[in-house]
């Protein structure tokens, strides 16, 4: 069965290697989210939360996992942590898989590609 939740902190060491591999930095004071695949962590991502906003630090999938929605199952658990918590707003640097967050309602603003939490919820544009 495939889980997708918080990192357990007893998995820190695998899940920093696992999003290293893929050129991220790993942030132990960042929210952590994985894909559990029986025990196998197959895809991870980690969410720094600040005051009014959050910012999206990685989203990463094993290469024989991807196209089958974990990436979007791992942004759905970011944009639930925020609305859950009140953060209204949701950033990721340009040149992180730009479309990828487009086709959920992220815009241009600068550098960055932001997300309204709550016009999120209201146009539900994650599939």
């Amino acid at each position: 069965m495939v889980e997708i939740r918080q990192m357990n902190p007893s998995e820190r060491h695998w899940v920093k290697k696992f999003i290293e591999q893929y050129g991220f930095q790993f942030y132990d004071s960042a929210i952590t989210h994985v894909v559990d695949d029986k025990g196998n962590i197959i895809a991870a991502s980690q969410l720094a939360v600040e005051e009014t906003q959050a910012r999206i630090l990685s989203i990463v999938v094993e290469e024989n996992f991807r196209k089958m929605g974990f990436g979007d199952g791992l942004l759905k658990m970011q944009i639930n942590h925020c609305y859950k918590n009140g953060i209204p707003i949701i950033k990721v640097k340009k040149g992180m898989a730009d479309e990828f967050f487009k086709k959920v309602g992220f815009v241009e603003d600068g550098e960055w590609l932001t997300l309204d939490v709550q016009a999120f919820y209201l146009n539900l544009r994650c599939k």
